[in-house]
């Protein structure tokens, strides 16, 4: 049985945005959802904050050590991803 759990957070895109694999490059109010299996295999997505899109965000395959560790590496990637400008 693959069990999986999923985290979303809104946030703002860096400059230069968040490149994805369908639509490249997108900027704005986001929306990043991990989703880690029990596997370890690991899923990043984005999309525009209220729509219903998402988007693959480039790189990867991405596989966590311990699935454990999904929630701290979600924290980690909203904190690299929302910087805001002065």
């Amino acid at each position: 049985m693959s069990e999986s759990t999923e985290r979303t957070t809104v946030f703002k895109a860096p400059r230069g945005g968040v490149m994805t694999k369908e639509a490249g490059v997108v900027t704005g109010q986001l929306e990043l959802a991990t989703d880690a299996a029990a596997d370890g295999t690991l899923t990043l997505r984005v999309r525009y904050d209220g729509a219903a899109e998402w988007y693959t965000i480039e790189g990867g395959p991405f596989v966590l050590h311990d699935p454990r560790d999904h929630e701290v590496l979600h924290d980690v990637l909203i904190s690299l991803l929302h910087r805001p400008q002065p």
